[in-house]
């Protein structure tokens, strides 16, 4: 235990701080953006389009595995791109002194990167072995998904807060509402025990 913990300590380290890596992640992006090598504005102008449209009140078909999830990371795309779009239109090439600002757009994007992944490979496992032998692996994925919702939430309101006022603010809190809304609210007592009686009924670490 005593090497693992000096291991993981110490990757942080010469792999360099968790903190640098984050502020790189998003700051490389707008750098792309800002040189025209990736369209960033674009797609941030679609979402504000969308964010001044009214709402469909169609009631979505959710019968598929994961088809939810997979919508509910298709919103959070949107709010990425609509609190760092709405920052590089603000202040351009001196984001990068924003620090705070610049780790709340990390934290939305690593946290939409990993439930995706999780999502897209339970999905993949389920469709290859059998939706019945990976129920607890999707209710680790959904129970990943609702706890990165909130983590993202709460990023995404700080960052627009930071930066935006009046009618813009209004609307943009608006829009984070309107994507970080389930349509259905997973059970998450229920998913929390299912994940846990089938660590009990291993009685070790299964996954």
């Amino acid at each position: 235990m005593e090497a693992a913990w000096r291991d993981a300590r110490i990757a942080r380290i010469y792999e360099g701080t968790n903190e640098i890596n984050r502020m790189l992640s998003v700051g490389m992006l707008i750098k792309k953006a800002m040189k025209g090598h990736v369209d960033l504005i674009g797609p941030a102008m679609k979402v504000q389009e969308e964010l001044m449209s009214i709402p469909s009140f169609d009631t979505p078909d959710y019968s598929e595995l994961l088809s939810e999830e997979k919508e509910m990371i298709a919103k959070l795309k949107k709010v990425f791109l609509m609190v760092a779009g709405a920052a590089v239109q603000k202040f351009g090439p001196d984001l990068e002194k924003h620090q705070q600002l610049l780790m709340a757009a990390s934290n939305i994007l690593i946290e939409i990167y990993m439930a995706e992944s999780a999502i897209l490979r339970t999905e993949k496992n389920a469709k290859r072995f059998g939706e019945n032998k990976h129920q607890e692996q999707i209710a680790m994925s959904k129970l990943y998904l609702y706890n990165a919702v909130d983590i993202i939430n709460k990023n995404a309101k700080e960052g627009i807060i930071s930066f935006a006022e009046g009618d813009e603010q209004r609307m943009m809190l608006m829009g984070l509402k309107r994507f970080t809304k389930y349509t259905n609210q997973p059970n998450v007592i229920a998913l929390r025990d299912a994940i846990a009686e089938k660590v009990k009924a291993e009685n070790k670490y299964c996954f």
